[in-house]
Protein backbone atom coordinates (compact mmCIF):
# COMPACT_ATOMS: atom_id res chain seq x y z
CA UNK A 1 0.00 0.00 0.00
CA UNK A 2 1.12 3.64 -0.83
CA UNK A 3 1.65 5.66 2.47
CA UNK A 4 -1.47 6.70 4.36
CA UNK A 5 -2.31 9.86 5.87
CA UNK A 6 -4.50 7.81 8.64
CA UNK A 7 -1.77 5.95 9.63
CA UNK A 8 1.58 8.29 8.59
CA UNK A 9 -0.29 11.35 10.74
CA UNK A 10 0.91 9.76 14.12
CA UNK A 11 3.95 9.34 13.13
CA UNK A 12 5.49 12.67 14.68
CA UNK A 13 4.24 11.76 17.88
CA UNK A 14 4.78 8.82 18.70
CA UNK A 15 8.44 7.08 20.26
CA UNK A 16 10.55 5.56 17.65
CA UNK A 17 9.95 1.95 18.17
CA UNK A 18 6.32 2.30 17.65
CA UNK A 19 6.80 4.65 14.47
CA UNK A 20 8.96 1.57 13.51
CA UNK A 21 6.31 -1.04 13.49
CA UNK A 22 3.74 0.99 12.19
CA UNK A 23 6.12 1.88 8.84
CA UNK A 24 7.30 -2.30 8.51
CA UNK A 25 3.22 -3.10 8.79
CA UNK A 26 2.20 -0.93 6.29
CA UNK A 27 4.71 -1.15 3.54
CA UNK A 28 3.86 -5.34 4.14
CA UNK A 29 -0.07 -4.66 3.36
CA UNK A 30 -1.87 -4.33 0.32
CA UNK A 31 -3.83 -2.01 1.99
CA UNK A 32 -5.35 -0.50 4.92
CA UNK A 33 -7.44 -3.56 5.63
CA UNK A 34 -4.77 -5.57 5.40
CA UNK A 35 -2.25 -3.39 7.57
CA UNK A 36 -5.16 -3.52 10.75
CA UNK A 37 -4.82 -7.25 10.31
CA UNK A 38 -1.18 -7.75 10.61
CA UNK A 39 -0.62 -5.10 13.42
CA UNK A 40 -3.35 -7.20 15.08
CA UNK A 41 -1.34 -10.60 14.28
CA UNK A 42 2.18 -8.70 15.17
CA UNK A 43 0.53 -7.50 18.49
CA UNK A 44 -1.20 -11.00 19.91
CA UNK A 45 2.08 -12.69 18.93
CA UNK A 46 4.97 -10.62 20.18
CA UNK A 47 5.82 -8.44 23.14
CA UNK A 48 4.65 -4.83 22.39
CA UNK A 49 4.29 -1.31 24.28
CA UNK A 50 0.89 0.08 25.25
CA UNK A 51 0.96 2.31 22.86
CA UNK A 52 1.36 -0.04 20.18
CA UNK A 53 -1.82 -2.08 21.52
CA UNK A 54 -3.64 1.30 21.37
CA UNK A 55 -2.77 1.83 17.92
CA UNK A 56 -3.95 -2.00 16.79
CA UNK A 57 -6.85 -1.39 18.70
CA UNK A 58 -7.75 2.05 16.99
CA UNK A 59 -7.21 0.92 13.47
CA UNK A 60 -9.68 -1.68 13.34
CA UNK A 61 -12.18 -0.09 15.56
CA UNK A 62 -11.89 2.52 13.35
CA UNK A 63 -13.21 0.75 10.49
CA UNK A 64 -15.84 -0.82 12.38
CA UNK A 65 -13.73 -4.86 12.46
CA UNK A 66 -14.79 -6.24 16.00
CA UNK A 67 -13.23 -9.47 15.43
CA UNK A 68 -9.85 -8.24 15.03
CA UNK A 69 -10.80 -5.71 18.31
CA UNK A 70 -12.11 -9.56 19.46
CA UNK A 71 -8.66 -11.13 19.02
CA UNK A 72 -6.96 -8.30 20.58
CA UNK A 73 -9.03 -8.51 23.60
CA UNK A 74 -8.69 -12.40 23.69
CA UNK A 75 -4.82 -11.93 24.08
CA UNK A 76 -5.32 -9.19 27.04
CA UNK A 77 -3.62 -7.27 24.50
CA UNK A 78 -5.56 -4.09 25.18
CA UNK A 79 -3.97 -0.90 27.01
CA UNK A 80 -5.52 1.78 29.10
CA UNK A 81 -5.78 3.88 25.67
CA UNK A 82 -8.12 1.73 23.91
CA UNK A 83 -10.45 0.39 26.92
CA UNK A 84 -12.84 3.49 26.44
CA UNK A 85 -13.51 1.85 23.25
CA UNK A 86 -13.29 -1.95 24.44
CA UNK A 87 -16.27 -0.27 26.74
CA UNK A 88 -18.09 1.15 23.64
CA UNK A 89 -18.25 -2.21 22.01
CA UNK A 90 -19.30 -4.17 25.40
CA UNK A 91 -22.51 -1.67 25.28
CA UNK A 92 -23.53 -1.75 21.67
CA UNK A 93 -23.36 -6.01 22.14
CA UNK A 94 -26.06 -5.32 25.06
CA UNK A 95 -23.67 -5.83 28.21
CA UNK A 96 -25.07 -2.63 29.90
CA UNK A 97 -21.47 -0.23 30.81
CA UNK A 98 -22.66 2.51 33.57
CA UNK A 99 -21.59 5.97 33.24
CA UNK A 100 -19.56 5.83 35.88
CA UNK A 101 -17.43 2.41 34.79
CA UNK A 102 -17.01 4.32 31.20
CA UNK A 103 -15.96 7.84 32.68
CA UNK A 104 -13.71 6.34 35.15
CA UNK A 105 -11.72 4.67 31.81
CA UNK A 106 -11.52 8.15 29.83
CA UNK A 107 -9.78 9.67 32.93
CA UNK A 108 -7.60 6.64 33.53
CA UNK A 109 -6.76 6.84 29.35
CA UNK A 110 -6.29 10.54 29.64
CA UNK A 111 -3.39 10.24 32.28
CA UNK A 112 -1.67 7.48 30.40
CA UNK A 113 -1.93 8.91 26.92
CA UNK A 114 1.80 10.09 26.18
CA UNK A 115 0.74 13.67 24.81
CA UNK A 116 -1.61 15.70 23.97
CA UNK A 117 -1.80 14.36 20.37
CA UNK A 118 -2.92 11.12 21.45
CA UNK A 119 -5.62 12.52 24.01
CA UNK A 120 -7.28 13.79 21.29
CA UNK A 121 -6.77 10.76 18.67
CA UNK A 122 -8.39 8.44 21.32
CA UNK A 123 -10.62 10.97 23.29
CA UNK A 124 -12.53 12.14 19.99
CA UNK A 125 -13.19 9.00 18.21
CA UNK A 126 -14.85 7.89 21.34
CA UNK A 127 -16.69 10.85 21.99
CA UNK A 128 -18.18 10.41 18.41
CA UNK A 129 -18.70 6.69 19.44
CA UNK A 130 -20.19 6.61 22.85
CA UNK A 131 -22.34 9.80 21.17
CA UNK A 132 -26.42 9.04 22.08
CA UNK A 133 -25.47 5.90 24.49
CA UNK A 134 -25.33 8.18 27.48
CA UNK A 135 -27.61 11.05 28.53
CA UNK A 136 -24.26 12.02 30.70
CA UNK A 137 -22.06 13.18 27.93
CA UNK A 138 -24.27 16.07 27.68
CA UNK A 139 -23.18 17.17 31.33
CA UNK A 140 -19.59 16.13 30.93
CA UNK A 141 -18.50 19.31 29.15
CA UNK A 142 -14.99 20.11 31.36
CA UNK A 143 -12.91 17.36 29.24
CA UNK A 144 -14.67 18.79 25.87
CA UNK A 145 -14.26 22.05 26.02
CA UNK A 146 -10.69 21.68 27.45
CA UNK A 147 -9.96 19.15 24.14
CA UNK A 148 -11.38 21.80 22.01
CA UNK A 149 -9.55 24.67 23.23
CA UNK A 150 -6.48 23.02 22.55
CA UNK A 151 -7.13 21.78 19.28
CA UNK A 152 -7.86 25.05 17.97
CA UNK A 153 -5.20 26.97 19.65
CA UNK A 154 -2.48 24.28 18.47
CA UNK A 155 -1.61 24.09 14.79
CA UNK A 156 -0.49 20.42 15.70
CA UNK A 157 -3.77 19.40 16.37
CA UNK A 158 -5.60 21.03 13.54
CA UNK A 159 -6.61 17.89 12.03
CA UNK A 160 -8.83 17.22 15.01
CA UNK A 161 -11.48 19.75 14.58
CA UNK A 162 -12.50 17.51 11.56
CA UNK A 163 -13.61 15.41 14.60
CA UNK A 164 -15.00 18.48 16.32
CA UNK A 165 -16.72 19.60 13.24
CA UNK A 166 -18.53 16.14 12.90
CA UNK A 167 -19.82 15.84 16.41
CA UNK A 168 -21.45 19.44 16.09
CA UNK A 169 -22.85 18.37 12.41
CA UNK A 170 -24.53 15.26 14.41
CA UNK A 171 -26.33 17.46 16.99
CA UNK A 172 -27.42 19.39 14.05
CA UNK A 173 -28.61 16.69 12.31
CA UNK A 174 -30.84 15.42 15.71
CA UNK A 175 -32.33 18.92 15.79
CA UNK A 176 -33.35 18.73 12.10
CA UNK A 177 -31.27 21.18 10.86
CA UNK A 178 -30.19 19.57 7.75
CA UNK A 179 -28.27 22.78 6.10
CA UNK A 180 -26.55 23.79 9.01
CA UNK A 181 -25.23 19.94 9.93
CA UNK A 182 -24.05 19.66 5.77
CA UNK A 183 -22.04 22.70 6.03
CA UNK A 184 -20.39 21.38 9.24
CA UNK A 185 -19.83 17.86 7.21
CA UNK A 186 -18.49 19.40 4.14
CA UNK A 187 -15.74 21.63 6.25
CA UNK A 188 -15.20 18.29 8.04
CA UNK A 189 -14.23 16.55 4.79
CA UNK A 190 -11.97 19.74 3.53
CA UNK A 191 -9.96 18.44 6.83
CA UNK A 192 -10.11 15.20 6.49
CA UNK A 193 -8.52 15.49 2.78
CA UNK A 194 -5.92 17.96 3.67
CA UNK A 195 -4.54 15.27 6.10
CA UNK A 196 -5.32 12.53 3.80
CA UNK A 197 -7.26 10.31 6.08
CA UNK A 198 -8.82 8.32 3.66
CA UNK A 199 -10.74 5.97 5.98
CA UNK A 200 -12.71 9.22 7.08
CA UNK A 201 -13.03 10.94 3.51
CA UNK A 202 -14.52 7.82 2.63
CA UNK A 203 -17.15 7.86 5.24
CA UNK A 204 -17.61 11.36 5.18
CA UNK A 205 -18.76 11.28 1.79
CA UNK A 206 -21.39 8.95 3.02
CA UNK A 207 -22.58 11.44 5.38
CA UNK A 208 -22.54 13.75 3.02
CA UNK A 209 -24.69 11.63 0.14
CA UNK A 210 -27.23 10.84 3.08
CA UNK A 211 -28.17 14.39 4.17
CA UNK A 212 -28.31 15.36 0.28
CA UNK A 213 -30.58 12.85 -0.49
CA UNK A 214 -33.69 14.87 -0.13
CA UNK A 215 -32.89 17.41 -2.29
CA UNK A 216 -30.23 16.56 -4.91
CA UNK A 217 -30.29 12.85 -4.94
CA UNK A 218 -27.83 11.93 -8.39
CA UNK A 219 -24.99 14.16 -6.53
CA UNK A 220 -25.83 11.56 -3.41
CA UNK A 221 -25.70 8.51 -5.88
CA UNK A 222 -22.44 10.15 -7.58
CA UNK A 223 -20.65 10.96 -3.70
CA UNK A 224 -21.86 7.00 -3.06
CA UNK A 225 -20.07 5.63 -5.76
CA UNK A 226 -16.92 8.27 -4.68
CA UNK A 227 -17.31 6.51 -1.49
CA UNK A 228 -17.64 2.85 -2.68
CA UNK A 229 -14.27 3.49 -5.17
CA UNK A 230 -12.42 4.68 -2.30
CA UNK A 231 -13.62 2.20 0.27
CA UNK A 232 -12.85 -1.03 -2.35
CA UNK A 233 -9.20 0.50 -2.54
CA UNK A 234 -8.93 0.91 1.49
CA UNK A 235 -10.48 -2.46 2.04
CA UNK A 236 -12.62 -0.88 4.12
CA UNK A 237 -15.82 -3.44 4.58
CA UNK A 238 -17.77 -1.67 6.70
CA UNK A 239 -18.33 1.75 4.40
CA UNK A 240 -19.62 -0.28 1.99
CA UNK A 241 -22.12 -1.80 4.02
CA UNK A 242 -22.83 1.71 4.76
CA UNK A 243 -23.46 2.65 1.09
CA UNK A 244 -25.79 -0.49 0.92
CA UNK A 245 -28.08 1.35 4.10
CA UNK A 246 -27.98 5.21 2.61
CA UNK A 247 -28.77 3.36 -1.12
CA UNK A 248 -31.79 1.23 0.38
CA UNK A 249 -33.27 4.65 1.37
CA UNK A 250 -32.69 6.24 -1.73
CA UNK A 251 -34.65 3.29 -3.50
CA UNK A 252 -37.13 3.83 -0.36
CA UNK A 253 -37.80 6.98 -0.82
CA UNK A 254 -38.22 6.31 -4.72
CA UNK A 255 -40.92 3.78 -3.75
CA UNK A 256 -39.05 0.99 -4.79
CA UNK A 257 -39.32 -1.00 -1.69
CA UNK A 258 -38.01 -4.31 -2.47
CA UNK A 259 -34.76 -2.88 -3.43
CA UNK A 260 -34.16 -0.81 -0.36
CA UNK A 261 -35.35 -3.98 1.65
CA UNK A 262 -32.45 -6.40 -0.46
CA UNK A 263 -30.41 -3.23 0.39
CA UNK A 264 -30.50 -3.22 4.31
CA UNK A 265 -30.40 -6.67 3.96
CA UNK A 266 -26.93 -6.55 2.53
CA UNK A 267 -25.78 -4.37 4.85
CA UNK A 268 -26.81 -6.23 7.77
CA UNK A 269 -25.09 -9.28 6.46
CA UNK A 270 -21.61 -7.34 6.08
CA UNK A 271 -22.04 -5.92 9.52
CA UNK A 272 -22.63 -9.24 11.01
CA UNK A 273 -19.83 -10.65 9.38
CA UNK A 274 -18.07 -8.02 11.02
CA UNK A 275 -18.90 -8.96 14.35
CA UNK A 276 -21.17 -5.93 14.55
CA UNK A 277 -24.76 -6.38 16.52
CA UNK A 278 -27.39 -6.11 13.90
CA UNK A 279 -30.26 -5.91 15.97
CA UNK A 280 -31.03 -2.30 15.46
CA UNK A 281 -30.98 -2.85 11.92
CA UNK A 282 -33.93 -4.80 12.22
CA UNK A 283 -36.72 -1.40 12.71
CA UNK A 284 -35.75 0.14 10.20
CA UNK A 285 -36.26 -2.92 7.64
CA UNK A 286 -39.74 -2.92 9.99
CA UNK A 287 -40.49 0.49 8.26
CA UNK A 288 -39.98 -0.89 4.80
CA UNK A 289 -42.17 -4.21 5.11
CA UNK A 290 -44.48 -1.62 7.09
CA UNK A 291 -45.33 0.75 3.87
CA UNK A 292 -46.05 -1.95 2.00
CA UNK A 293 -48.94 -3.17 4.70
CA UNK A 294 -46.95 -6.47 5.48
CA UNK A 295 -47.20 -5.91 9.21
CA UNK A 296 -46.65 -9.95 10.13
CA UNK A 297 -42.76 -9.26 8.86
CA UNK A 298 -42.93 -6.43 10.20
CA UNK A 299 -43.75 -7.80 13.89
CA UNK A 300 -41.31 -9.93 13.68
CA UNK A 301 -38.63 -7.82 13.17
CA UNK A 302 -39.26 -5.32 15.80
CA UNK A 303 -40.10 -8.19 18.16
CA UNK A 304 -36.75 -9.98 17.37
CA UNK A 305 -35.05 -5.86 18.34
CA UNK A 306 -36.72 -5.69 21.39
CA UNK A 307 -34.87 -8.79 22.33
CA UNK A 308 -32.28 -7.00 23.44
CA UNK A 309 -33.20 -3.35 24.20
CA UNK A 310 -29.76 -2.20 26.69
CA UNK A 311 -27.82 -2.13 23.26
CA UNK A 312 -30.41 -0.34 20.91
CA UNK A 313 -31.15 2.89 23.71
CA UNK A 314 -30.91 5.20 20.70
CA UNK A 315 -33.01 3.11 18.69
CA UNK A 316 -35.90 2.49 20.61
CA UNK A 317 -38.28 5.29 20.16
CA UNK A 318 -37.79 4.34 16.49
CA UNK A 319 -38.16 0.81 16.89
CA UNK A 320 -41.29 1.14 19.40
CA UNK A 321 -42.90 2.87 16.74
CA UNK A 322 -42.59 0.49 14.23
CA UNK A 323 -44.02 -2.23 16.55
CA UNK A 324 -47.14 0.14 16.58
CA UNK A 325 -47.06 0.68 12.92
CA UNK A 326 -46.91 -3.28 12.71
CA UNK A 327 -50.07 -3.92 15.13
CA UNK A 328 -51.92 -1.17 13.41
CA UNK A 329 -51.53 -3.25 9.68
CA UNK A 330 -52.51 -6.41 11.82
CA UNK A 331 -55.18 -4.70 12.77
CA UNK A 332 -54.48 -5.00 16.36
CA UNK A 333 -55.25 -0.93 17.41
CA UNK A 334 -55.71 -1.49 21.01
CA UNK A 335 -52.03 -3.01 21.06
CA UNK A 336 -51.20 -0.37 19.00
CA UNK A 337 -52.31 2.68 21.32
CA UNK A 338 -50.39 0.92 23.89
CA UNK A 339 -46.98 0.66 21.86
CA UNK A 340 -47.59 4.52 20.08
CA UNK A 341 -47.92 5.88 24.08
CA UNK A 342 -44.50 3.63 24.96
CA UNK A 343 -43.01 5.06 22.17
CA UNK A 344 -44.01 8.57 22.90
CA UNK A 345 -42.45 8.54 26.09
CA UNK A 346 -39.41 7.16 24.80
CA UNK A 347 -39.57 10.03 22.01
CA UNK A 348 -39.93 12.54 24.02
CA UNK A 349 -36.64 11.45 26.66
CA UNK A 350 -34.58 11.08 23.40
CA UNK A 351 -34.53 14.70 22.68
CA UNK A 352 -34.57 13.72 18.51
CA UNK A 353 -37.12 16.05 17.15
CA UNK A 354 -37.67 13.15 13.91
CA UNK A 355 -38.68 10.71 16.61
CA UNK A 356 -41.63 13.32 17.63
CA UNK A 357 -42.43 13.50 13.48
CA UNK A 358 -42.16 9.58 12.91
CA UNK A 359 -44.26 8.89 16.28
CA UNK A 360 -47.42 11.68 14.89
CA UNK A 361 -47.16 10.22 11.67
CA UNK A 362 -47.81 6.84 13.03
CA UNK A 363 -50.61 8.11 15.65
CA UNK A 364 -52.63 9.35 11.93
CA UNK A 365 -51.87 6.04 10.18
CA UNK A 366 -53.47 5.07 14.04
CA UNK A 367 -56.44 7.58 13.76
CA UNK A 368 -57.49 6.80 9.72
CA UNK A 369 -57.77 2.79 10.74
CA UNK A 370 -59.99 3.83 13.42
CA UNK A 371 -61.93 6.14 11.37
CA UNK A 372 -61.30 8.96 13.13
CA UNK A 373 -60.50 11.18 9.86
CA UNK A 374 -60.27 14.29 11.10
CA UNK A 375 -58.03 13.43 13.80
CA UNK A 376 -55.53 11.60 11.26
CA UNK A 377 -55.83 14.24 8.69
CA UNK A 378 -54.39 17.21 11.64
CA UNK A 379 -51.85 14.42 12.22
CA UNK A 380 -50.38 14.54 8.65
CA UNK A 381 -51.00 18.05 8.11
CA UNK A 382 -48.59 19.05 11.11
CA UNK A 383 -46.19 16.25 10.35
CA UNK A 384 -46.15 17.82 6.62
CA UNK A 385 -45.83 21.19 8.38
CA UNK A 386 -42.94 19.89 10.13
CA UNK A 387 -41.65 18.63 6.80
CA UNK A 388 -41.19 21.89 5.36
CA UNK A 389 -38.37 23.17 6.63
CA UNK A 390 -36.42 20.31 6.01
CA UNK A 391 -38.30 17.87 3.43
CA UNK A 392 -37.76 14.18 4.26
CA UNK A 393 -40.01 12.84 1.42
CA UNK A 394 -40.38 9.30 2.55
CA UNK A 395 -42.65 10.63 5.21
CA UNK A 396 -43.93 13.34 2.91
CA UNK A 397 -45.00 10.34 0.42
CA UNK A 398 -46.65 8.24 3.25
CA UNK A 399 -48.69 11.69 4.41
CA UNK A 400 -49.75 12.08 0.80
CA UNK A 401 -50.72 8.27 0.32
CA UNK A 402 -53.11 8.14 3.27
CA UNK A 403 -54.38 11.60 2.67
CA UNK A 404 -55.60 10.76 -0.66
CA UNK A 405 -57.02 7.46 0.28
CA UNK A 406 -58.88 9.57 3.18
CA UNK A 407 -60.06 12.01 0.48
CA UNK A 408 -61.23 8.83 -1.47
CA UNK A 409 -63.46 7.18 1.72
CA UNK A 410 -64.84 10.31 2.44
CA UNK A 411 -66.67 10.95 -1.09
CA UNK A 412 -70.26 11.01 -1.14
CA UNK A 413 -72.36 9.56 -3.41
CA UNK A 414 -73.17 12.82 -5.34
CA UNK A 415 -69.46 13.52 -5.58
CA UNK A 416 -69.17 9.77 -7.31
CA UNK A 417 -71.94 10.68 -9.60
CA UNK A 418 -69.87 13.84 -10.78
CA UNK A 419 -67.18 11.50 -12.22
CA UNK A 420 -64.56 13.51 -11.65
CA UNK A 421 -60.70 12.53 -12.60
CA UNK A 422 -59.34 12.94 -9.62
CA UNK A 423 -60.41 12.57 -5.73
CA UNK A 424 -59.47 15.86 -4.77
CA UNK A 425 -56.13 18.39 -4.48
CA UNK A 426 -54.95 15.79 -2.01
CA UNK A 427 -54.49 13.22 -4.95
CA UNK A 428 -53.64 16.07 -7.27
CA UNK A 429 -50.33 16.45 -5.01
CA UNK A 430 -49.60 13.42 -4.94
CA UNK A 431 -49.38 12.73 -8.43
CA UNK A 432 -47.84 15.82 -8.99
CA UNK A 433 -44.66 15.43 -5.84
CA UNK A 434 -44.12 11.79 -7.37
CA UNK A 435 -43.84 12.39 -11.02
CA UNK A 436 -41.62 15.86 -10.30
CA UNK A 437 -39.25 13.99 -8.29
CA UNK A 438 -39.15 10.43 -10.45
CA UNK A 439 -40.77 8.10 -7.81
CA UNK A 440 -41.67 5.20 -9.74
CA UNK A 441 -42.91 3.12 -7.07
CA UNK A 442 -45.09 6.14 -5.58
CA UNK A 443 -46.50 7.30 -8.80
CA UNK A 444 -47.54 3.58 -8.85
CA UNK A 445 -48.97 3.77 -5.47
CA UNK A 446 -51.15 6.64 -6.89
CA UNK A 447 -52.05 4.79 -9.68
CA UNK A 448 -53.42 2.43 -7.31
CA UNK A 449 -55.31 4.70 -5.47
CA UNK A 450 -56.93 6.01 -9.02
CA UNK A 451 -58.07 2.69 -9.76
CA UNK A 452 -59.93 2.62 -6.39
CA UNK A 453 -61.66 5.93 -6.64
CA UNK A 454 -62.04 4.94 -10.54
CA UNK A 455 -63.43 1.69 -8.75
CA UNK A 456 -65.99 3.05 -6.85
CA UNK A 457 -66.97 5.27 -9.37
CA UNK A 458 -68.53 2.18 -10.91
CA UNK A 459 -65.56 3.15 -14.11
CA UNK A 460 -64.42 -0.83 -13.38
CA UNK A 461 -62.93 -1.05 -17.39
CA UNK A 462 -60.41 2.32 -16.60
CA UNK A 463 -60.06 0.55 -13.24
CA UNK A 464 -58.76 -2.55 -15.06
CA UNK A 465 -56.31 0.07 -17.37
CA UNK A 466 -54.82 1.08 -14.56
CA UNK A 467 -54.09 -2.08 -12.66
CA UNK A 468 -53.00 -3.65 -16.25
CA UNK A 469 -50.40 -0.74 -15.95
CA UNK A 470 -48.86 -1.29 -12.45
CA UNK A 471 -48.89 -4.66 -12.84
CA UNK A 472 -46.52 -3.98 -15.22
CA UNK A 473 -44.40 -2.12 -13.29
CA UNK A 474 -44.51 -4.37 -10.58
CA UNK A 475 -42.50 -6.96 -13.17
CA UNK A 476 -39.50 -4.61 -11.62
CA UNK A 477 -37.41 -6.65 -9.51
CA UNK A 478 -37.60 -3.63 -7.30
CA UNK A 479 -41.27 -3.08 -6.81
CA UNK A 480 -42.23 -6.28 -6.54
CA UNK A 481 -44.55 -5.88 -3.50
CA UNK A 482 -46.66 -3.89 -6.17
CA UNK A 483 -48.69 -6.80 -7.58
CA UNK A 484 -49.26 -8.25 -3.82
CA UNK A 485 -50.87 -4.53 -2.57
CA UNK A 486 -52.94 -4.65 -6.11
CA UNK A 487 -54.12 -8.46 -5.29
CA UNK A 488 -54.89 -6.89 -1.48
CA UNK A 489 -57.22 -3.92 -2.85
CA UNK A 490 -58.68 -5.32 -6.01
CA UNK A 491 -59.43 -8.97 -4.87
CA UNK A 492 -62.59 -9.15 -7.58
CA UNK A 493 -60.49 -7.73 -10.39
CA UNK A 494 -58.53 -10.07 -12.35
CA UNK A 495 -55.96 -8.49 -14.83
CA UNK A 496 -54.36 -10.87 -17.57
Amino acid sequence: MKPLGTITMCFPHVDKDTKSVLEKTMKEAENFSDFTVKLVNRVCAEPSSPLLEYFAYRFPDYIVDLNLTDKLEAAGKVSVLAAPLRLCKRHARGDLVSWTEMNQAVAKAVEAAPNDWIVCHFYLEWRITVGGLYPELDLDVKTIETITESVYNNKDLEFFRAYLLRINAGRFVDEGKIKEALDLRNQALILARKYDDQVMVSYLLNLVAHLLKHSDVNQAIELHLSAREMSERLGYRYNLGVIQHHLAHIMGLRGETNAAIDHHIEYQDICASLGIPTQGMNAIIAFYYNQIGDGEKALELTTKTNENRTSLLPNLPFTEIQLAFALINLGRLEEAKDALATAHDLAIKSGVSNNLMFHRAVEGILDKADQRYDAAIECFKEVMRFLEEDPVPLWLNICLLELTEIEIERLTDESLEEKSETSGPWMKRLFEHAEKNNMPGIVARALLLKAKLRHKQRRRDEAREILKEVKKKAESPSMRYLNDLAISMFPDIIVA
